[in-house]
């Protein structure tokens, strides 16, 4: 699968980044939102998921969330992640497959990451039909 991590922190950003390449996936990450939208905006991006921090500078994932909420260019997937948020904010949202309270442990990581695998899975066979 291929992740594109969206966080500001550099030492969280190399951990998350080392973890989920160590784990087989084809990894980007980027420091702020705009880098993410503009990778996003690219035809044939490949990505299918991306793990959004919402305290970024300059535009927020939050922004991002409200903004590309019904994005039909955009295919992948998200997991929200923050230090402080509310979970429940992002419940209904069509495009999220579930949220991380940091720090995030990996056994809550790999589970979240394999729900995302499985919401990629099923849509990939819903449009075979």
């Amino acid at each position: 699968m291929k992740i594109l991590l969206v966080e500001d922190d550099r030492d969280y950003r190399a951990l998350l980044y080392e973890l989920l390449h160590s784990w087989g996936h084809d990894m980007l990450a980027v420091s702020d939102a705009l880098h993410a939208v503009a990778l996003l905006d690219e035809t044939n991006n490949g990505i299918d998921l991306v793990m959004l921090d919402l305290n970024l500078p300059r535009l927020g994932g939050d922004q991002i969330m409200k903004t590309y909420a019904n994005w039909t260019k955009c295919q992948a997937r998200f997991i929200i992640m923050s230090g402080c948020f509310n979970p429940d904010n992002y419940i209904n949202h069509p495009k999220v497959v579930g949220c991380l309270q940091k720090p995030i442990s990996n056994d809550t990581l790999k589970k979240m990451v394999a729900k995302a695998e499985e919401a990629l899975s099923a849509d990939t066979k819903s449009t075979k039909k």
